[in-house]
């Protein structure tokens, strides 16, 4: 199961909480686990079969946040790997086992593609640029993150739109990298007040079979799409 295949965890000191409460779902896979933090925000999650990686500095967004996640792409090239599920601290795989359209293609960058319809965000965006966001999880095969860092120098964050999610973008559309959004993914809020977001996720999980989840900052709404899942498996046995 999920042979050849390494997961990440991008994190830092304040928010390692809502991974150690959601280890049983990184660990499910039965794969090695390293967690990748900041140098001066190091989260330390001491559990057997987690590794803790540091580089760069913290920060939310601008050049540093971007730099950081050159750092650790270029970090997960050191495990011996062939592929890479790499999550955020509020990103989740609801399956112990890993579509296998996920190993179709040697380099593909599958992320939970978002449509980018903010209206400060518009005006942003270079003439030709797609509107859209790549967020948590990825999954990369190392020739992906090979050819996604061949893109990086130079590369600037976006004045207006200084996340990683958009560049990870920038990287795919830099390079010629092909990307995909997860056919059963879904990225989005999931603060209690807004209580639609859950409630969207939570027919997608249990009437669908969507897996691949973000933002999912709260254990209770982790427990609440696993036992959608379990209803989803459920009725497809019976």
């Amino acid at each position: 199961m999920n042979d050849n295949t390494r997961i990440a965890i991008c994190c830092y000191a304040g928010d390692q909480h809502q991974v150690i409460k959601a280890l049983d779902n990184y660990l499910q896979h039965q794969c090695p686990v390293v967690v990748l933090s900041p140098e001066d925000s190091k989260a330390e999650i001491r559990y057997p079969g987690i590794e803790n990686r540091f580089a760069g500095k913290r920060a939310y967004i601008g050049q540093d946040s971007l730099e950081r996640q050159r750092l650790h792409l270029e970090m997960l090239l050191t495990f011996p790997e062939e592929y890479f599920l790499v999550h955020d601290a509020d990103s989740v795989c609801l399956s112990p086992s890993l579509p296998r359209y996920l190993y179709s293609d040697s380099v593909m960058l599958w992320s939970n593609l978002v449509i980018d319809d903010v209206p400060d965000h518009q005006a942003a965006y270079l003439e030709g640029f797609p509107h859209i966001a790549f967020q948590p999880p990825y999954f990369l095969s190392r020739r992906t993150i090979e050819v996604l860092l061949t893109g990086t120098a130079g590369l600037q964050a976006n004045t207006t739109m200084p996340f990683i999610d958009h560049y990870m973008v920038q990287l795919a559309l830099k390079t010629g990298c092909p990307y995909k959004k997860f056919p059963d993914g879904a990225s989005c809020s999931t603060d209690p007040s807004l209580p639609c977001g859950l409630q969207l996720l939570s027919t997608l999980a249990r009437r669908d079979g969507y897996i691949f989840f973000h933002s999912i900052k709260r254990r209770e709404v982790l427990d609440h799409l696993m036992r959608d899942r379990q209803e989803f498996l459920r009725k497809q046995n019976a």
